[in-house]
């Protein structure tokens, strides 16, 4: 996928100032309202955090301008509710905000669906990656207490329930090593569909998202 596709260029300075959950002094000093809202709404925030900034800059002595910052914040809807971004969102797994106008809505949340797919077939992906490296682990473990076993020194009672306790980690060893064989097989599987899903999904996205890479 090109780089280029998802980059949105001379606009990342104007999202850095929606990075923080408050806006700072210098922001509410500075009043560059439209940029602000602008931002805002390239990251997706709604109206209703203006509210915030509000309260924020008030603490400072100023009052920022609403009609200034809703026309940055209508600019930043059209960035936001691109179905390029929606797909972007979609492919990291991130939940879409409510807040485009429904002449959008619908290219962006199928877009968004498009994403989701290659996310969900990764993460399905990751969790077997997670479970395979506990269970090597696990035998790792398994094998160096089987290793450091000994039953040396014991008779009776003693050397028989040592010997059995050694049997149980055999045992448990060798279940250990029969489900990461089974996890390394459903691995396969999945990492078979997640190609799969990547070749559909660039398909259905090249015919509907502009520009779109693969």
């Amino acid at each position: 996928m090109k780089k280029c596709f998802w980059i949105l260029g001379a606009l990342g300075a104007l999202l850095l100032l929606a990075g923080c959950e408050t806006v700072s002094q210098e922001q509410c000093v500075a009043g560059d309202w439209e940029a602000l809202g602008q931002a805002d709404a390239a990251n997706g925030h709604d109206l209703s955090r203006f509210e915030k900034i509000v309260k924020d800059c008030g603490r400072h002595g100023v009052t920022p301008d609403a009609a200034l910052y809703r026309n940055g914040w209508n600019q930043g809807v059209l960035i936001y509710c691109t179905p390029q971004n929606g797909f972007s969102l979609g492919r990291q797994g991130k939940r879409l905000n409510n807040i485009c106008p429904v002449q959008l809505a619908a290219a962006f949340e199928s877009s968004h669906a498009l994403g989701r797919r290659i996310w969900t077939a990764e993460d399905r992906v990751r969790d077997l990656e997670t479970l395979l490296s506990s269970k090597e682990r696990q035998i790792t473990r398994l094998r160096s207490e089987l290793d450091d076993f000994s039953c040396g020194g014991k008779s009776g009672e003693d050397l028989q329930n040592c010997r059995n306790d050694r049997n149980d980690k055999r045992q448990d060893l060798q279940n250990a090593r029969f489900e990461e064989q089974d996890l390394k097989w459903r691995l396969r599987d999945r990492q078979r569909e997640y190609e799969e899903t990547l070749e559909a999904v660039n398909a259905q996205a090249a015919a509907v998202i502009p520009g779109y890479g693969g």
